[in-house]
């Protein structure tokens, strides 16, 4: 298992490294900055997908407790 998280987390360095590369080029600030925010927009949509096995279970989660509290309170209200 640990193998795997290593392989992961370098995995998202690497990609993370490759990203500030591709922005120290200077082709991706020309044309009033079209190429910036196009892959500004690619870099946020790559990232939430990157990164989904780390937030999601929280999110998950959080979720449900919210469901919850929110049926415990609707029941404490109804007594």
């Amino acid at each position: 298992m640990k193998e795997v998280l290593d392989k992961y987390a370098s995995l998202l360095y690497d990609l993370f490294l490759y990203d500030v590369e591709v922005y120290s080029q200077g082709w991706i600030y020309a044309w009033i900055l079209i190429p910036a925010l196009c892959y500004t927009v690619f870099f946020v949509i790559k990232w939430v997908v990157l990164t989904l096995p780390i937030w999601l279970p929280g999110k998950i989660l959080l979720n449900e407790i919210e469901k919850l509290v929110k049926s415990a309170k609707k029941t404490t209200k109804q007594k």
